[in-house]
């Protein structure tokens, strides 16, 4: 398990939730094309693991994060960025958003439904 503390964190984004994925970069700054060309890691984003619990004392931040399904693991470093993604859907139970949906029909006489859609837009807190 790794531990990444925060300090000095005023307002933790709503949408972090336990279940979801870690991902850190390096901030290095580099040149044009460079950072989708760079063969030393900078610029490469890399996964860390699945949040497993967030603990928040004041102004400091600790996130709990299950890297044993990720070898080698990729430990952050003091000034990486951070980031992370809602729950993937094929990993298991439904963990993050998702919809229900109910058709009904009052009709006496024999109906078929032809075909359903929908178009969904994630939108986060």
């Amino acid at each position: 398990m790794i531990t990444i503390t925060l300090n000095n964190v005023n307002t933790l984004n709503n949408s972090l939730q336990v279940g979801d994925m870690v991902y850190t970069i390096k901030t290095t700054q580099q040149t044009g094309s460079q950072d989708l060309q760079d063969t030393a890691g900078v610029g490469v984003t890399k996964i860390v693991g699945i949040l497993r619990r967030i603990t928040q004392n004041s102004n400091i931040v600790s996130l709990e994060v299950d890297e044993s399904s990720f070898l080698p693991p990729n430990i952050p470093n003091n000034g990486d960025f951070l980031m992370f993604s809602k729950y993937d859907q094929t990993d298991g139970d439904v963990n993050g958003y998702y919809a229900e949906a109910k058709f009904k029909n009052n009709s006496k006489e024999k109906a078929e439904l032809f075909s359903v859609g929908s178009e969904i837009i994630m939108n986060s807190k």
